[in-house]
């Protein structure tokens, strides 16, 4: 039987139904990879179909069947049935130990399992410490100090939630582990530390598991149509804001990475592996991957030994009949997915993509993948993954070790010394330095006043990061500027600058530059400050004012706001008498005055400073109206800044990633609550009772009335802010001066086929980081730093220039490449394309953003600028469209909609 059949003859045990565990054959069409369901089987999927001695395991550990009630593959498990399975492992098992290591924002438990032989169990921190002091041994003496120390081997599954063959797999697993007694798996036991992590995004998985259930028949219905196959929005696959968790591993923004990154630095595995899923009509990856796409800092000997393994995979998967690919589609470049961090830090990162049921069985081009397969699959490659490991222990120590000299080399012959960054902003600050020491990044105060190529970092003010430390690849990962490749295609961005992102002032320093005396003493306790708040008595105080340069200060807004107290924000320079003596106020300063409010003093003031405490905020103590220069407080300039009550569209058609990076920001960041509703439900509101309407990425399929009714309320003072494609929804309604630029490049058509994937990632923008330049007077601009702004393209959209004057607020740059792939054609493209405008209608605003400026919740500074468009958006005085005939010959400034609906009434 050739492998074809021998694949097709593995899905007769795919999987057992419920009650009478009935199954259909499939019947094998010599040469054609084509099944179809004949008859009827009281074939059932039992223990053996995944592991053929589970008869000879001990028989006083429990099966995964005794405590779920089920066969693995019958049902999807649930989180909570995993964490209970584990939970009495361990229990029965001297092998295993579990370990809460955080709890997701849904609160489920985050676990690891640690199995070993008892012996090792009982000695667990120890060979941590000794493996971990290996690793720091700068000589690189791989004797040094025990070659007893056992390989860590870390297995992770599931991270998208409805990829769930991973986490099923991982119960058996460990029941294997914990219940076998022959020799190979006693010997692997005795040589390495396992750490299951079995369900690494447990929200997602729990979405997924209750969608599957609730549809599942007593007959698997394996067709693509049905609704087990087709969840609902927002899906599994994401964790509870929606975000894709194996794209935060370096980025850190959700407690489900912080507490997994974390472990990994507590315990540097020699092996870490990431079960996903792959489209249905696939077959089965695993890596070493697309060679001429891994990330240059990753080493050679990185790619050989993923090949070396690879072997023990394509010998265990061959023995079952599976097919496979190895060397195509996925690759290892962005350092923030699961199978790739590892990579940046000496470890194997492995990729493992199985064909996936989304369900319980479906049909696919090579017959009907069924949940048992693709469980036992994955069993299978974990099991080799294990066996590789014992083989190859003394060489993946080695390499391990090999890594952190090599590492050490290439920072002493770099001709940069360390990365140098400050920011007015202190909550910017914090935040990148929150997400360094999750690296173990060592970064200090610059101690000296420095000066590189005209800008000067202050003293104290600034952070320094010395180049020459065990994170120095990651270091030169996180803010290079990298502009060419190898390689055109990327799997995922080829960019993510975390200098760019969050709007910081940094440099790389050289070594003539650079000196030991620069770096400060590090203590944490430096950075935080004792927030000095006026008594009530001190009538001199008139208001206080809050540095919008600080983004908590965005969230004490909103809660001031919410408490009814009369805010305003400082649109104009002004100059004011203070307790500190003369001051002048950054734009965008939030001014709250004492007197005359809903609350007295006393009681703001004792609601505020525990607030300010939280925040991290300074308070400026006002003591006289009158500005010293500049606009007074009661100036026009000064007006009162409204609540907002902003409605975000979720649901079919719109990007789940970019409603919940906004969702995220809101609730997370600056604890403002935003309504979400479907276009379906939207559309049903007789009227819009919000201040903003939020369009993230997505297709909008708004009827005239809709459309008429939204035009309505912007006229009336409503605010649209739109990005991305939501964005060009926006922009097609003819109510800006500004439609979105046409790419007219000709195509080359005498190409050759085998150039195809490069030629086509011409056209492409997957990923890039670009050079803008903003009004920084403007509204929309406080609270950045200078008016250098770095914007994270995906796509070629740019607007054109509009005809009225102060609508457009951002454009790219004549030279807009900054890192990552961007083709010249590309480039040219965008070059001094509009990026941010704003366009007055009727009382409302119309705010566009070509690019998403919340990509991945971690862009934080084009964040600020979405935000000053929620918080400043009406306070901005924005031209209407000017009254110069459109393309499309309509009257002077009326929309789409409107030109309709009086159409409608003229009918």
């Amino acid at each position: 039987m050739n492998d074809s059949a021998l694949r097709m003859d593995e899905f007769n045990y795919d999987y057992k139904v419920n009650k009478t565990r009935m199954i259909k054959k499939i019947t094998i069409v010599t040469g054609l990879l084509v099944g179809f369901w004949s008859s009827l089987s009281s074939m059932a999927v039992e223990l053996e179909y995944y592991l053929p001695d589970a008869k000879q395991y001990n028989s006083e550990i429990p099966t995964p069947e005794s405590v779920l009630g089920y066969q693995v593959g019958e049902w999807h498990v649930r989180p909570e049935q995993i964490d209970r399975y584990f939970h009495q492992l361990a229990d029965q098992s001297s092998r295993v130990k579990i370990e809460t290591i955080g709890y997701t924002h849904e609160k489920r438990p985050l676990i690891l399992a640690y199995i070993s032989s008892p012996e090792n169990i009982a000695r667990l921190e120890d060979i941590r410490q000794a493996h971990l002091a290996r690793l720091s041994n700068k000589s690189g003496n791989k004797k040094t100090p025990s070659e007893n120390v056992p390989v860590v081997t870390w297995m992770g599954y599931s991270v998208h939630g409805n990829e769930a063959s991973g986490s099923n797999a991982s119960l058996l697993l460990a029941y294997h582990l914990a219940a076998a007694n022959d020799q190979q798996t006693l010997d692997q036991l005795k040589n390495q530390v396992i750490i299951i992590d079995p369900m690494l995004n447990p929200d997602g998985l729990a979405r997924f598991a209750h969608w599957v259930n609730m549809y599942k028949s007593q007959i698997p219905n394996a067709d693509p149509k049905t609704m087990e196959h087709n969840e609902v929005w927002p899906r599994g696959r994401t964790n509870h804001y929606w975000f894709d968790l194996n794209r935060d591993w370096l980025l850190l923004q959700h407690p489900e990475s912080r507490a997994r990154v974390s472990k990994f630095h507590q315990w540097r595995p020699h092996i870490l592996t990431d079960f996903h899923e792959m489209g249905t009509n696939s077959s089965y990856f695993f890596q070493p991957g697309v060679h001429s796409r891994q990330n240059p800092l990753t080493p050679e000997e990185n790619f050989k030994m993923t090949a070396t393994i690879a072997e023990y995979h394509a010998k265990a998967l061959d023995g079952i009949g599976s097919l496979y690919y190895t060397k195509e589609n996925f690759d290892d470049f962005y350092y923030g997915k699961g199978s790739t961090y590892p990579d940046v830090h000496g470890s194997v990162g492995i990729l493992f993509e199985q064909a996936s049921a989304r369900g319980h069985a479906q049909d696919s081009v090579y017959g009907t993948v069924g949940f048992p397969f693709a469980v036992k699959n994955h069993l299978t490659t974990s099991f080799s993954t294990l066996e590789a490991a014992q083989q190859n222990r003394d060489k993946l120590k080695s390499m391990s070790a090999n890594f952190v000299a090599e590492s050490a080399k290439m920072a002493k012959a770099d001709r940069q010394r360390a990365v140098v960054f400050e920011s007015a902003d202190r909550y910017r600050l914090n935040e990148l330095k929150r997400i360094l020491n999750g690296h173990k990044i060592l970064h200090y105060p610059l101690a000296k006043d420095l000066k590189i190529d005209g800008q000067v970092f202050h003293k104290n003010s600034a952070t320094i990061i010395p180049l020459q430390q065990a994170q120095y690849r990651l270091i030169k990962s996180i803010f290079e500027s990298r502009k060419t490749f190898e390689d055109k295609v990327f799997y995922d961005v080829s960019a993510w600058n975390m200098g760019a992102a969050f709007d910081l002032n940094y440099s790389f320093v050289s070594r003539s530059d650079f000196a030991r005396s620069l770096l400060g003493k590090n203590n944490s306790d430096a950075t935080k400050r004792q927030i000095k708040l006026t008594s009530a008595e001190d009538k001199r105080v008139l208001g206080l004012a809050f540095d919008w340069n600080n983004f908590n200060v965005v969230n004490l807004l909103g809660e001031l706001q919410r408490l009814g107290l009369v805010v305003q924000g400082v649109t104009k320079p002004t100059q004011i008498k203070t307790t500190q003596g003369d001051r002048s106020l950054s734009l965008g300063s939030v001014v709250l005055m004492l007197n005359n409010q809903k609350l007295t003093r006393r009681q703001i003031l004792a609601h505020l400073a525990p607030k300010l405490k939280q925040l991290d905020i300074q308070p400026i103590e006002i003591m006289s109206g009158l500005a010293i220069s500049g606009v007074d407080m009661g100036s026009p300039s000064v007006p009162v800044l409204k609540t907002i009550n902003p409605l975000l569209i979720v649901g079919e058609g719109v990007s789940s990633y970019d409603a919940g990076e906004v969702w995220h920001l809101l609730d997370q960041r600056i604890s403002q609550p935003v309504t979400m509703m479907t276009q379906t439900q939207f559309k049903k509101l007789p009227h819009i009772n919000y201040s903003h309407l939020i369009l993230v990425s997505g297709q909008y399929q708004f009827d005239d009335d809709t459309v008429a009714k939204i035009e309505s309320w912007v006229n009336q003072g409503g605010i649209i802010v739109a990005h991305s494609s939501g964005a060009k929804w926006l922009l097609s309604q003819g109510w800006t001066s500004s439609e979105i630029k046409q790419f007219d490049k000709p195509v080359d058509t005498t190409a050759a086929y085998q150039d195809k994937s490069q030629v086509d990632a011409e056209h492409v923008i997957g990923g890039a980081i670009t050079h803008a330049k903003i009004d920084s007077g403007h509204p929309l601009a406080f609270g950045l730093d200078n008016q250098d702004l770095a914007i994270f393209k995906r796509g070629r959209r740019v607007f054109t220039e509009p005809r009225e004057a102060f609508v457009s607020v951002a454009r790219f740059t004549d030279k807009p490449h900054a890192a990552g792939y961007l083709s010249e054609a590309n480039s040219n493209h965008i070059a001094g394309g509009t990026s941010v405008l704003i366009q007055g209608k009727g009382s409302g605003r119309l705010i566009a953003f070509s690019d998403n400026p919340l990509f991945r919740g971690f862009w934080l500074g084009t964040s600020r600028v979405f935000l000053n468009a929620l918080y400043y958006g009406q306070a901005i005085s924005a031209p209407g469209k000017s009254k110069e005939k459109d393309e499309n010959n309509q009257k002077p400034g009326t929309g789409k909609a409107e030109k309709k609906q009086s159409e409608k009434k003229k009918r």
